[in-house]
């Protein structure tokens, strides 16, 4: 993992919010998400190399429904630590912001994606992680 510092990219939906350089580089975010087997993989090699690092959302935004979503080098990073930080909820609410806050026929993956959203707004309102445990913020899930 790398030091945190400063850099002026943006997040998709969230344009106010500015990123801190990434925890993973491009290596260390594929070797986590591919430990954690969250990508579809190749299954023989007729299948391309895209299937390596496309994340297996079958049966998440509808019942019976095969899909993925191909997550390229450069947005590697930002998977992996969205990952590290709420587990498989972080990877649902960037696979809902890549596609324009896509919403699932399931409340429970809606849930999932609200909480990291609303999580993520307070982190761009209040960085500091010693400020923001005491930050009094409330939010609710599912209405």
């Amino acid at each position: 993992m790398n030091e945190r510092s400063e850099d002026s990219t943006t997040s998709g939906r969230f344009p106010c919010i500015t990123l801190l350089s990434a925890m993973f580089d491009v290596d260390s975010a594929r070797e986590l998400l591919t430990k954690a087997d969250v990508f579809f993989g190749r299954c023989d090699e007729e299948d391309g190399p895209e299937w390596e690092q496309t994340l297996n959302m079958n049966d998440t935004w509808a019942w019976a429904c095969a899909d993925g979503e191909y997550v390229s080098d450069e947005e590697l990073p930002r998977v992996a630590e969205l990952f590290w930080r709420y587990g498989h909820c972080g990877i649902l609410f960037w696979v809902s912001e890549k596609n324009n806050g896509m919403r699932s026929e399931f409340y429970d993956i809606n849930r999932f994606v609200d909480f990291v959203r609303q999580e993520e707004a307070i982190r761009a309102d209040v960085p500091e992680s010693s400020k923001r445990a005491y930050a009094k913020r409330e939010y609710s899930l599912g209405g």
